[in-house]
């Protein structure tokens, strides 16, 4: 019996999205959101890069949840309002969980920061983040209630789905993997780092 029909999109950095930050105070580079074109206090689950150049609050998303990996730089602090100690993420990989509705500042360790973002909606998508370097990871997944999505950080990648196609992804591309309609059953695909140096984030979003 064969698996799940799948649909891939492969993403360049052309078709990513500038914007402003929400509160104003910095820039973001959307990767993708969904519904395509959503408002940012609207959207179902959405990626983006950001460049955090001095310390200062985020931005808040009431209802979301929200992962961040450090991409670029020495790292920073994360404060969050009524916590007894910040969390420190020191340097490319790190990666925190945390609420859009708390009060978050960052405080940057030595120097600017670039750190790669997802936020979901928190009654209708669930997210995880996995943070790959320097191993093989191999994801089984039901492509007809969630999509995978990964994004190269550093360094090359190569995505073989068994038994289907392959794919390799250069720095700050992105592939995103979902079924095509009517598709059931589970799926396997083997993310494998090209070198040490390499780092990349793949996202696994569920609608609840």
């Amino acid at each position: 019996m064969s698996g799940p029909q799948i649909s891939a999109h492969l993403l360049h950095p052309a078709d990513y999205r500038v914007m402003p930050w929400k509160n104003g105070r910095g820039a973001t580079t959307e990767i993708a959101i969904h519904p395509a074109g959503a408002a940012l206090d609207g959207f179902d689950w959405r990626l983006s890069i950001a460049d955090v150049v001095e310390d200062g609050d985020f931005s808040r998303f009431p209802g979301y949840d929200r992962s961040l990996v450090v991409a670029e730089g020495r790292g920073m602090d994360l404060e969050f309002d009524g916590a007894s100690a910040p969390q420190r993420l020191a340097g490319p990989g790190s990666l925190a969980l945390f609420s859009g509705d708390w009060i978050t500042r960052g405080r940057l360790l030595d120097g600017p920061v670039r750190d790669f973002n997802v936020m979901s909606a928190r009654e209708r998508v669930h997210h995880e983040c996995e943070v790959l370097k320097d191993a093989p990871v191999e994801f089984v997944w039901e492509p007809g209630r969630e999509m995978l999505f990964c994004h190269a950080i550093a360094g090359n990648l190569i995505l073989k789905m068994r038994g289907s196609a392959e794919w390799k992804l250069e720095p700050r591309q992105s592939l995103s993997l979902s079924a095509q309609p009517g598709s059931s059953g589970f799926s396997q695909l083997m993310v494998m780092p090209h070198a040490r140096t390499t780092l990349a984030v793949v996202v696994r979003l569920r609608r609840i």
